[in-house]
């Protein structure tokens, strides 16, 4: 089997929808000898942060001394990225291996009368496998949808379960209300190992998780952003002093990657407790070094082109704050491309008005809405709309609706970010 095989046959359970549920991940698991069982956890679920709070918990434990497994959604330019043990994607010739054992596994379970597993669920298992036979010290999960019936919840008792933020996302599945969304999150935490949240989300979202670590006799950890001060602007991110401690850099824009910062601060401190040994200096020098692609992400600076990954209108917003603090509005171009399942006019709305352009383009995956459905909404905000038959059309006309001195900015999902990292490489000198 080749690479390309491989990863053909776990996007190929794509066509198998996304099921929520644990019977079934726990059927395959049970067949591959539950490998999870045999690794330590940190779990991270949240609407919007998560990627980055683990990002930054990884960062801070391969500092530690710690062999460290990574697991997060969806991946930019490569597959294997999804997988990390210390920030080194899993190789090829083993994930090769975990699909042909996957393939015969998932006979047994059709065979068996089960649902074939879920193209989430293939990817869970083959995270587990590798974090297994690799002997991480601890590997950090993130959770793909949810939380309570999301396949990383299989895992019995993580040493620490960590919230980031709440809002109104995958409201079909997860809920239509704050309450209900925070219930499904909240799923997450397991009897009396502690959990950590983020004290700036809806109260009414903190008082599910609290009432939740209450039923479990679990310990309940608040992240408060009222405890942040002396905040200083750097060229790539932000300084702070949090709950008297001072001199934490990160480098990664906006303001809030120091609420994800200080999350993965009270994480780590409760790692601390359940028996890791997490230097400060390590939290320092680990904070300092991340990176996470795709999150308001500067590609090129000549023009300046910009990335995110802004996928629903809790981003969006976040991300109109980020670049008003650093650029004005309306020098900005902007590429939106979405999914059909999103809230796209809520995110247009939040974004695109007093903008120099907008284009519409459709990302490269199965969901994605197409670019003349998203115009009719762009059009609303921005009269200055246009759209592109192909990615890479749209992006060159962003490029000559923004000029040299201009500022070109794409959102709307992590799907199409390998397209747009490509078209610089290939079109402007680079990344400087």
């Amino acid at each position: 089997m080749k690479y390309e095989e491989a990863v053909e046959f776990i996007e190929s359970a794509a066509t198998f929808g996304s099921k929520m549920g644990l019977e079934n991940i726990g059927f395959l698991l049970n067949l591959l000898g539950n490998p999870q069982d045999d690794v330590d956890f940190v779990h991270v679920a949240g609407t919007n942060g998560k990627g980055s709070v683990c990002s930054f918990i990884a960062h801070v434990l391969v500092e530690s001394g710690y062999r460290t497994g990574l697991f997060t959604s969806p991946y930019l330019e490569k597959f294997t990225e999804r997988i990390q043990v210390d920030f080194y994607n899993i190789p090829d010739e083993k994930l090769i291996e975990y699909v042909v054992l996957l393939k015969e596994k998932t006979k047994e379970m059709t065979d068996a009368g089960k649902n074939h597993p879920t193209f989430f669920e293939l990817n869970t298992a083959i995270a587990f496998l590798y974090f297994r036979d690799m002997k991480c010290d601890v590997a950090v999960l993130e959770t793909g949808l949810g939380g309570r019936l999301d396949s990383t919840n299989i895992i019995k008792s993580p040493m620490v379960s960590v919230i980031t933020s709440i809002g109104l996302d995958h409201t079909k599945i997860l809920g239509e209300t704050i309450p209900e969304i925070a219930f499904e999150k909240a799923g997450i935490i397991k009897p009396k190992k502690p959990v950590v949240a983020y004290g700036g989300i809806p109260k009414e979202a903190l008082s599910v998780i609290k009432d939740r670590a209450k039923e479990l006799s679990s310990e309940y950890i608040e992240a408060n952003p009222d405890e942040i001060d002396e905040i200083r602007d750097t060229p790539t991110g932000a300084g702070f002093n949090y709950a008297g401690v001072e001199g934490y850099e990160i480098n990664l824009l906006g303001r809030h990657q120091i609420y994800n910062a200080i999350t993965a601060i009270e994480a780590l401190n409760a790692l601390n407790e359940q028996g890791l040994s997490i230097k400060r200096s390590n939290i320092f020098k680990g904070l300092a070094l991340t990176k996470w692609p795709g999150r308001i992400e500067i590609l090129n600076k000549n023009p300046l082109v910009i990335c995110d990954a802004a996928h629903n209108p809790q981003g969006a917003e976040v991300l109109r704050k980020t670049l008003e603090e650093r650029y004005s509005i309306s020098d900005i171009v902007f590429v939106m491309g979405v999914m059909k399942d999103k809230d796209f006019d809520s995110m247009a709305s939040f974004i695109l008005p007093g903008a120099k352009g907008v284009v519409a383009v459709r990302p490269n995956w199965h969901r994605a809405l197409d670019a003349e459905i998203l115009l009719e909404t762009t059009k609303r905000y921005c009269k200055n709309s246009q759209t592109g038959d192909t990615i890479e059309e749209g992006l060159g006309k962003a490029l000559d609706m923004a000029g040299k001195e201009g500022i070109i900015c794409t959102f709307g999902s992590l799907y199409y970010i390998a397209d747009v990292k490509r078209f610089v490489r290939e079109r402007l000198i680079g990344i400087q």
